[in-house]
């Protein structure tokens, strides 16, 4: 029976490895859709949030001259409590209105570096500890700054995190009742032929140690089973093989 549990736990490790994989790449799908939406949601915002300052760029206003631009980003930033911020910055990156006190002095080097490489489109991207998402703001067809919202990263952790420990309890369910099926499904298709294996593998070493017994005048050991055919054929081997041994003996006694 040592065949058929290893057997056993051989499917049982694969049916774990797949398992394993699929969690992998579904943690990683979900991560990366978690990461979309919400890009998406914040884009939505920043570019009603940057409505008023669309306007006072299209007759020449500098951003930082729209009136209560302060009260308007806090309006924004408060449809969703967990945003940690909404800057308005110009062309440069330097950020002209803030919710946050003190403001920075200009948008993070990621921000810039995705923005000149969405060639005006609206971005988000994924920073060590928040999403960063902005939309440009323009004036005849060119860019005079733009919206960018920060929001943090560690209520979509969660959230992937809780996804992957679901599938991890579903893993193990499975992986349960596929070692259980499994273990019956082997039973039933080569339980004759591991038994039979077992039977063989038994006679050999039965023979063997038979071999050794009437070596030392000992009896040899008794077979059962669908080994006693094999246990039969070999002991005749083994003695047409010591026959011949003695055939040959006086032969090479009278040979010079």
């Amino acid at each position: 029976m040592a065949l058929f549990w290893r057997i056993w736990l051989a499917v049982t490790f694969v049916n774990l490895a797949v398992l394993t994989i699929f969690i992998g790449l579904a943690t990683l799908q979900f991560g990366n859709i978690n990461s979309d939406l919400v890009g998406e949601r914040l884009a939505v915002l920043a570019e009603r949030t940057a409505g008023p300052f669309k306007a006072a760029a299209r007759i020449g206003l500098p951003l930082s001259s729209v009136r209560n631009a302060e009260a308007l980003l806090e309006r924004a930033r408060q449809t969703d409590g967990a945003i940690l911020a909404i800057h308005v910055f110009d062309n440069q990156g330097h950020i002209v209105q803030s919710t946050e006190k003190p403001p920075p002095a200009e948008i993070p080097a990621r921000a810039l570096s995705a923005r000149a490489a969405s060639g005006g489109a609206p971005w988000h991207i994924e920073a060590d500890e928040s999403f960063l998402s902005s939309i440009d703001i323009a004036r005849d067809h060119k860019t005079v700054g733009g919206v960018l919202i920060v929001y943090p990263k560690i209520s979509s952790v969660t959230h992937i995190r809780a996804m992957a420990a679901e599938l991890a309890f579903a893993t193990i369910v499975i992986l349960f009742a596929g070692a259980v099926l499994s273990l019956i499904l082997l039973r039933l298709s080569i339980g004759r032929q591991v038994r039979l294996y077992d039977s063989i593998d038994s006679a050999v070493t039965n023979f063997e140690r038979g071999a050794w017994r009437s070596a030392a005048g000992r009896p040899s050991l008794s077979m059962e089973g669908d080994a006693e055919d094999l246990g039969h054929l070999l002991e005749t081997a083994e003695m047409s093989y010591q026959a011949a041994g003695r055939e040959l003996a006086p032969d090479q006694k009278d040979s010079p």
